[in-house]
């Protein structure tokens, strides 16, 4: 079956197929911006694998679909925060690692790793962040380990439960459940080797800069609320050190999303610089 994209440039503005009153404008994407709208509401739209590329050839610019919905996620929800956040929401005392519920099978599982891991998602968040309620751990591993990973799960009595959308697998043990994302950035294996400098009850916390940016990049909208809760607990020049580590990947979109996530989460903190 042929499927059409999943957006349209319409009077300057992004809007998705399925949702007509989600839109975002055209300027969004900094390097349209001061472009002619005969250029930057006409791009070439051709189908790649599982989704659409937007390419704009005489601007030597291409999107993905999946980029432009991440964007648009977050843009959204920026706006609505700015409209709607106020100062001091969030601003209970709060001390790294403090509550974090560890299970005991999550810990006895994992103690002898058949290759290096960090722990991300909602437990990883809980460490730099108010922790807030999640059932499940999530640890992100090196896409060329998953068939040791595969094999040490089976050895240990764990079986896959399902896919995940983001690339990996559920594991379970009928009791707990253990979310394994598969990564193969440029950045991974770095990411992971640090975090076997960063223990809580022996397991490795991935380190704040990366957590922060695969949350960034993940589309889905409590990401971003996970984003802005950990850089609300930075001052202007720990959050300055993030940007820097990062720079290296960052689009002028991601360096405006981060500063404004910063912005909001201290604001919510009832910091007002």
């Amino acid at each position: 079956m042929d499927f059409g994209p999943n957006f349209r440039i319409e009077s300057g503005s992004w809007i998705a197929m399925d949702n007509p009153r989600l839109t975002m404008p055209v300027s969004r994407i900094t390097a349209l911006r001061d472009i002619p709208s005969l250029i930057t509401d006409h791009p070439t739209w051709i189908r790649h694998t599982d989704q659409w590329i937007i390419t704009w050839p005489t601007l030597n610019l291409s999107l993905s679909e999946q980029r432009l919905r991440t964007l648009m996620i977050r843009w959204i929800l920026i706006q609505m925060s700015l409209r709607r956040t106020k100062p001091g929401f969030g601003s209970q005392p709060f001390t790294k690692g403090e509550g974090i519920p560890m299970a005991s099978s999550w810990l006895s599982v994992l103690q002898s790793p058949p290759a290096p891991f960090a722990v991300c998602g909602g437990m990883a968040v809980n460490y730099y962040a108010r922790p807030r309620q999640t059932d499940d751990l999530d640890i992100v591993v090196l896409v060329e380990d998953a068939t040791r990973w595969e094999t040490f799960f089976h050895n240990q009595g764990w079986s896959r439960k399902g896919a995940l959308s983001i690339g990996g697998w559920t594991y379970t043990n009928g009791e707990a459940e253990i979310d394994v994302l598969m990564a193969e950035e440029n950045w991974s294996e770095r990411a992971i080797r640090e975090a076997q400098n960063n223990l809580y009850d022996n397991l490795p916390i991935m380190p704040l800069v990366w957590l922060v940016w695969m949350k960034l990049n993940a589309g889905r909208t409590g990401d971003q609320a996970d984003v802005s809760h950990m850089l609300g607990t930075l001052s202007d020049d720990e959050f300055q050190e993030i940007v820097t580590i990062l720079n290296p990947w960052l689009s002028p979109e991601d360096r405006e999303d981060l500063e404004s996530l910063h912005a909001l989460g201290r604001w919510e903190q009832g910091e007002n610089s």
